[in-house]
């Protein structure tokens, strides 16, 4: 009896090991199994069907659609810009060494390169003054490769714009939109001639409103972030919409080329600037007539436009401005300083009557102007 139980002690401990033996196999097998596949997928070459078969699962029809638009829209504009190149005179210095035999150089006269847009059916053309100033021949070139000679109609210096005239058929001119609408941070579009490299097109957002340069405070620029080099003067800011915002001016820049810091003329000022030249001839100045100064800002915690000199018989001596009044607040706009004033009054339509704000001796009065045109408007043509 006590064998018998020997025997089937030992018939279990087999069968036990059987059973585990069994298990070891069987997961050994299939982890041979999943190690080879694993190994023909890590060694197969990349699989380009695998790729395309998730990428076209899950299409992005938005990212299409917006490239798609983005492209119609600089198909709309490229038509519209214009590169331009200006044939300046001779210096008087070059002329004596050419008379007197000290220079055999044939080429005399310099060029200058810019851009500019199309904005009328006639062949009228909005560019920047300095890229024609001083020139002799101007030669504007289409996108469809035609190439034709342009006149001057007129020019504002202190805006830095001028308006040129070609004789040509089949015109794409392109629409301004309205500049005091413009945002920080909205998308634009920059198309120009940098470099001589025509229909060149950038994109980048409105980084600030109302820059001065320093050399002409009444105006104030857009700054954006889109490229803007040597060559893009003149070329149009454009916004999402196909219309035009401003004009490219300027840079600033350490290197000399593109940084990020480009300025456009905001597109409201070009346009009463093309109207006047266009309708009048000459640009048609508002006038104010006072001398400014800036507040000590130390001294006093106001803001506003101090009137040092009130010119006779000018608007501001009809409506009863004194010399030491503050101007604080014009045709419901607060005035911060001489520059907000000066800024203003530029936007101001001729024969338009404005309430003003002021402040004398403590007093705050309310007065309206009537703002006349200058007396000695800058004649352009």
């Amino acid at each position: 009896m006590k064998g018998y139980q020997i025997f089937r002690f030992l018939l279990f401990l087999l069968f036990l090991f059987v059973m585990i033996a069994g298990v070891f196999v069987w997961k050994s097998y299939h982890a041979s199994l999943l190690e080879k596949k694993i190994y023909q997928q890590s060694s197969a070459p990349p699989s380009a069907p695998l790729i395309e078969r998730k990428l076209f699962s899950f299409p992005n029809h938005s990212l299409q659609v917006l490239e798609e638009e983005f492209t119609n829209l600089v198909s709309h504009i490229v038509p519209s810009v214009v590169s331009i190149t200006s044939m300046d005179a001779p210096s008087c210095e070059t002329v004596l060494r050419k008379f007197f035999g000290f220079t055999h150089d044939s080429t005399s006269s310099s060029n200058k390169m810019g851009s500019g847009i199309i904005v009328s059916k006639s062949g009228d053309i909005i560019t920047n003054w300095h890229v024609i100033k001083d020139a002799i021949e101007v030669t504007v070139q289409l996108d469809d490769g035609r190439s034709l000679a342009a006149k001057l109609v007129g020019f504002d210096e202190q805006a830095d714009i001028a308006i040129l005239n070609i004789q040509a058929d089949h015109l794409t001119p392109i629409a301004f939109g309205n500049s005091d609408l413009v945002k920080v941070g909205q998308k634009v579009v920059a198309v120009g001639n940098p470099f001589g490299l025509q229909e060149t097109v950038t994109d980048g957002i409105i980084s600030a409103k109302g820059r001065r340069a320093l050399n002409e405070p009444s105006y104030e620029f857009f700054q954006t972030s889109a490229l803007i080099n040597p060559g893009n003067s003149g070329g149009p800011l454009v916004n999402i919409h196909g219309e035009v915002v401003g004009i490219n001016n300027f840079i600033i820049s350490r290197s000399g080329g593109a940084e990020g810091l480009g300025f456009a003329i905001p597109s409201n000022v070009v346009r009463r600037i093309y109207n006047d030249i266009t309708q009048y001839g000459h640009v048609i100045n508002p006038w104010f007539g006072v001398v400014l100064c800036a507040l000590n800002k130390p001294l006093t915690k106001t803001s506003g436009a101090v009137i040092t000199g009130v010119l006779l018989n000018s608007p501001a001596e009809k409506a009863g401005i004194k010399i030491g009044d503050v101007i604080t607040d014009f045709n419901n706009y607060s005035i911060k300083d001489s520059l907000d004033l000066r800024r203003c009054v530029e936007q101001t339509k001729i024969g338009e009557c404005v309430p003003l704000t002021i402040q004398r001796y403590g007093r705050i009065l309310s007065l309206s102007i009537t703002i006349e045109e200058e007396p000695s408007p800058n004649i352009s043509h």
